[in-house]
């Protein structure tokens, strides 16, 4: 009886520490895929604002209408690049709820556990 609770209470600690495991892991390759991709979008967006507006002065835009377009361009560039971020941090917020829910086969069996040893503690 003793061996059986050990069991449960073992395979309970178990499983809470595999969640936080896969939150810890998910947390940091969100976190390194980060700053990768932040070093990576920055070369290109300041190499692709730069050849912009280069092409916008060859083909003979006045360098202050060239320098606005290209400021709208990357504030817009910006303000997409910041919803896009807070929308994976909110998604991030969401998955220790998504995790504590329980597939069926476990629930079920969860559900048989402490059932089983409700009534083998009631006698």
């Amino acid at each position: 009886m003793e061996k059986l609770l050990a069991i449960a209470s073992l395979g309970q600690r178990a499983y809470g520490r595999w969640l936080f495991q896969r939150l810890l892991s998910g947390i940091i390759v969100v976190a390194g895929l980060t700053i990768v991709v932040a070093v990576m979008v920055s070369a290109m967006l300041v190499g692709g604002f730069y050849a912009a507006y280069f092409a916008l002065l060859h083909y003979g835009t006045a360098p202050q209408v060239a320098m606005v377009i290209i400021g709208i361009s990357a504030i817009l560039t910006t303000v997409t690049l910041v919803i896009l971020t807070l929308m994976c941090l909110h998604h991030l917020r969401r998955m220790p709820r998504t995790l504590l829910k329980q597939s069926p086969l476990t629930s079920r069996a969860m559900d048989t556990l402490n059932a089983f040893t409700d009534g083998l503690m009631a006698e």
